[in-house]
């Protein structure tokens, strides 16, 4: 489904349920047991081809040789043509209702490990009459989470996964903390209604299905997969109405558990903790420019960023204020949540104060919180080892590459600015705008160094650098994004109008981009073709690559395509045509798979000619033959 034919759905979908209701609950009624009709339908045929197959053995068992004579001697080869395709049909059957999604992960706490915390967990799921725990996972996310894996595929028995982000602990009291809890295991308890809890889970199971429907391979393995395909999307937009009313309904649980006031600080908090966590990180990883090794005490850090009560900034809170709703988001922003439990207008933007007491993190986790700082700093610094010390490897370079630079008696403009570029990259505290100006002065026509000029500029708080944005943009309009972001956050709190103003052309240059993505994404065989533009290298280089996949290939063309959004773009299409016998045992997809795994020297789609006939009549005039 197209998104945008999902938003009207949607949007239909929203005034039904205010307008009748029920017509909208039958819809919804009526989905939820298509979704069982697809996999009973599933169990069914792979059921009656399994039984259908032992009926058949049972036969020859009780007919005896006569059988066996019959099936080899008479029906031998219709007996081995139909094996293999029933075979398949069992297994992929099978494997679609049993695909085992996997675990959430995490460091798995027990009530050994954090006594207090699974006091509360009890107490909450005691006044909220919902399933319990199997398991509560502590990870490293700003964030908390319930997660449901079902323990045979599509099949019942549901396990209920608690994901608790240490981040957000370290940064909320344990009434704040049960308050984000509590709006999670709400869409379990029933705090929407039972219906309501059903079709949450349902969500959950349907969407995480989706994501692995590569599981299903073959051809055989496609029904499974092009059923779940067309119907998750439908099932999501009627059941979105739902999801977004629940959202409302799981915050009104969590404050009937902790109070309002809790209620309200934590979505406060937790919006203000992601924020400034995110920074952190950012700060933390640019720390790379002069460290070899990721540092080891990161969990420390920010129990320490926590305590010097940086997690209190305003601005972190009245950007997640200002952040506006989004058509395809089940979360309503913080001002609605907030809004919805009675806070008052004047009162949204009220820091959340400092904490008092205890973190979370130190009530709950006790005197294990020591050594699971420590597991969680350690497992992350192994995780990002290997990236880290690229990067650093990578700034060393640039030194190394602006030295050079500078060593050298005399530069060329590309050189020149490269040489600027670096200064600016490895030093940018820094005024650097008079170098830039001198190079603009006698190279105004070149893109980046007006770009650069005018960040360098907007860093030194001077208004100038706007036009040297807008200057690089008319000079290349992929600069348009980046020097509209730029311009942007130099705005911010500056001149509102004026950075919705640049906003506005990052989001429509951003929407171009993706039109155009998707249209080089997505080949249409109705579409222009043009000759290669290829260099000779390139277009040799192409040769040799397809000279090495001879196997089952009849002919291979090598067309430029035409992007209706961007003409100017170059990309381009090899279209094979199969022999007749890699065609009878399809092939095409192995031997696909084998040609994109070659390093094309230009951007390239691959595909058959069956499947994109339309093709055809345009390889014989402007294609290149790659193989014949």
């Amino acid at each position: 489904m197209e998104m945008a034919q999902f938003e009207r759905m949607v949007a239909r979908l929203e005034a039904t349920s205010q307008e009748r209701p029920w017509l909208y609950m039958a819809q919804v009624i009526g989905l939820v047991l298509l979704g069982f009709v697809i996999v009973l339908a599933l169990a069914g045929l792979a059921g009656l081809v399994l039984l259908a197959a032992v009926g058949g053995l049972i036969w020859m068992v009780v007919a005896g040789p006569a059988a066996v004579w019959l099936l080899v001697a008479k029906l031998g080869k219709l007996v081995i043509l139909a094996i293999i395709p029933v075979w398949m049909l069992v297994k992929h059957s099978f494997k679609a209702l049993l695909i085992r999604l996997p675990a959430p992960q995490g460091r798995e706490l027990t009530p050994q490990d954090a006594p207090p915390l699974f006091k509360a967990l009890d107490g909450m799921r005691q006044h909220m009459r919902g399933p319990r725990f199997h398991h509560v996972l502590l990870v490293d996310d700003v964030n908390a989470a319930v997660v449901q894996r079902p323990a045979f595929g599509l099949m019942g028995f549901p396990r209920n996964y608690l994901l608790l982000g240490l981040p957000l602990l370290e940064a909320m009291s344990p009434n704040e903390a049960m308050a984000v809890v509590a709006h999670e295991y709400g869409h379990l308890s029933g705090a929407h209604g039972r219906f309501g809890a059903f079709i949450y889970r349902l969500r959950l199971t349907w969407s995480t299905v989706q994501l692995h429907l590569g599981a299903w391979q073959g051809h055989l393995g496609k029904l499974p997969s092009r059923l779940v395909a067309w119907y998750v999307p439908y099932f999501n937009a009627y059941t979105f109405v739902l999801a977004r009313r629940q959202e409302y309904q799981a915050d009104a649980a969590a404050a009937e558990l902790v109070g309002i006031p809790a209620a309200q600080s934590a979505l406060k908090r937790s919006n203000v903790a992601m924020a400034c966590h995110s920074a952190f990180m950012d700060k933390t990883i640019d720390t790379v420019r002069l460290q070899a090794l990721p540092p080891s005490d990161l969990a420390v850090r920010w129990a320490q960023e926590v305590a010097a009560e940086r997690v209190t900034d305003l601005r972190w809170l009245s950007d997640a204020l200002d952040r506006q709703p989004k058509p395809l988001d089940t979360h309503p922003t913080l001002r609605q949540r907030l809004r919805a439990l009675g806070m008052p207008d004047e009162a949204l933007g009220h820091s959340p104060g400092s904490l008092e007491g205890p973190s979370a993190a130190e009530v709950w986790l006790g005197p294990q919180l020591t050594q699971l700082r420590e597991a969680q700093q350690v497992a992350w610094r192994e995780s990002v080892q290997e990236g880290w010390s690229e990067q650093h490897q990578s700034w060393l370079e640039r030194r190394k590459a602006l030295a050079d630079l500078r060593a050298l008696e005399s530069r060329s403009s590309d050189q020149e600015l490269e040489m600027l570029r670096l200064t600016l990259n490895l030093d940018p505290e820094s005024d650097h705008r008079e170098g830039l100006a001198a190079f603009n002065a006698a190279h105004p026509e070149h893109a980046l160094g007006q770009f650069l000029e005018g960040v360098a500029r907007l860093d030194q708080k001077d208004d100038s650098g706007l036009a040297h944005l807008e200057r690089a943009i008319a000079l290349d309009a992929e600069a348009t994004k980046g020097a509209s972001e730029k311009a942007w956050r130099y705005l911010l709190g500056r001149d509102s109008v004026a950075a919705e103003a640049w906003a506005q052309r990052w989001r429509d240059r951003d929407d171009w981009e993706q039109e155009r993505a998707r249209q080089v994404d997505n080949l249409n065989d109705q579409e222009p073709l043009l000759a290669p533009t290829l260099s000779p290298d390139a277009r040799a280089q192409a040769t040799t690559l397809m000279a090495r996949h001879t196997q089952g290939v009849k002919r291979a063309w090598l067309v430029r395509r035409q992007i209706a959004m961007d003409p100017s773009f170059e990309t381009y299409v090899i279209v094979l045509e199969l022999t007749a016998w890699a065609s009878l045992r399809s092939k095409g997809p192995e031997i696909v798979q084998a040609l994109a795994k070659e390093e094309w020297p230009f951007a390239t789609h691959l595909c058959l000619l069956k499947s994109f006939p339309g093709y055809k009549a345009k390889l014989d005039v402007v294609g290149d033959v790659l193989l014949r």
